[in-house]
């Protein structure tokens, strides 16, 4: 997948493609994870344990999309328009959100990486199962 971040209008983030079948995943992180660390975090961790077998199903709700992590992929779809969804194989969506990751990260504070994080481990009682790729 060629998918990138960028700043965008009034110093938010916006996504870029190539393909059009990636516009769904760019909108769902910059309009419904936004900036949230913690719901980042919570959407890799539920691909991973997914992908790895520690989960069977997971789902969340935003704004205006719905994600679905199943072990064939992510499924995205948005809820204000009955025709815009997406499908990804969950190893190319947790590839498109760790560089999400980085690109939040970059505008960040200096620490906002291991302050995220480390709240995500306390409030989970775990290590985030990504936490080596983070």
């Amino acid at each position: 997948m060629v998918i990138s971040f960028a700043d965008g209008a009034h110093n938010t983030p916006d996504y870029r493609f190539t393909d059009e079948s990636e516009t769904a995943l760019g909108a769902f992180l910059v309009g419904d994870v936004q900036t949230a660390g913690d719901w980042l975090l919570d959407m890799l961790a539920w691909a991973e344990d997914v992908r790895a077998g520690r989960s069977l199903e997971e789902d969340w709700s935003g704004n205006s999309w719905v994600a679905e992590v199943r072990p064939d992929g992510l499924h995205l779809f948005d809820t204000l328009s009955d025709d815009w969804e997406g499908h990804y194989a969950l190893a190319d969506a947790i590839e498109v959100m760790l560089r999400y990751w980085a690109f939040l990260a970059d505008h960040s504070s200096s620490g906002w990486k291991q302050r995220e994080l480390t709240k995500w481990e306390e409030k989970h009682a775990r290590p985030h199962p990504l936490r080596s790729a983070l």
